[in-house]
């Protein structure tokens, strides 16, 4: 198994979508409050050595909609969600279930996924045991990670791989992953545009 220093990471965030804030109970305002700040240093940190970032995006309603808007489908405020990065469309927990992430992934010449966003309980830990699935390996990404309970965090990050941003930046500084290794970069990119479907 390679190192963590050696692993070519590709950064997923999930679902930090502001329709996920909207009526949010007093512990998950508390959350993003303590965590956004972590998630939006590790996509500047993939930006800076020249990687793109893959949002994951759920198409559905949550519990406090009753339809889909702009505003409620849109990236949170303060994450430098580029045009260029990859954009994954939704409907379930796991976010490998019926969708591109694995093609996306791998069109980065990556094997690993670093996992940040939210919920911690739900859709991250989802896409962390689907990855092997798709037979690529997952971590969580330390300080990134928004739960509905403060108290769910710290245990999966006990239960599971992760890295912290001493780690990460390790890793950005020796890996380069080729753009792309296979012919499947351009499809993944005209298919599954920023604004496009499913």
């Amino acid at each position: 198994m390679p190192e963590k220093d050696e692993r070519d990471l590709a950064l997923v965030v999930v679902d930090m979508q502001n329709k996920f804030f909207a009526g949010a109970d007093a512990a998950l305002t508390e959350e993003r409050t303590r965590h956004l700040q972590g998630i939006a240093k590790a996509v500047d940190m993939f930006h800076a050595a020249g990687r793109q970032v893959i949002f994951v995006l759920y198409d559905g309603v949550t519990h406090y909609m009753d339809g889909n808007t702009a505003e409620g489908d849109a990236i949170v405020s303060g994450i430098d969600a580029r045009p260029d990065d990859i954009y994954v469309h939704k409907y379930h927990m796991n976010s490998f279930l019926n969708t591109c992430l694995e093609d996306a992934v791998r069109s980065m010449g990556c094997d690993t996924v670093l996992l940040c966003g939210m919920i911690t309980e739900f859709c991250v830990m989802a896409t962390y045991w689907g990855a092997s699935d798709h037979r690529l390996s997952a971590f969580l990404m330390k300080d990134a990670l928004i739960s509905s309970d403060p108290k769910h965090t710290p245990m999966f990050m006990e239960l599971c791989r992760n890295y912290d941003f001493g780690e990460l930046e390790l890793n950005l500084s020796k890996t380069h992953p080729e753009k792309p290794k296979d012919p499947l970069a351009d499809y993944i990119r005209k298919k599954y545009p920023a604004n496009g479907t499913h």
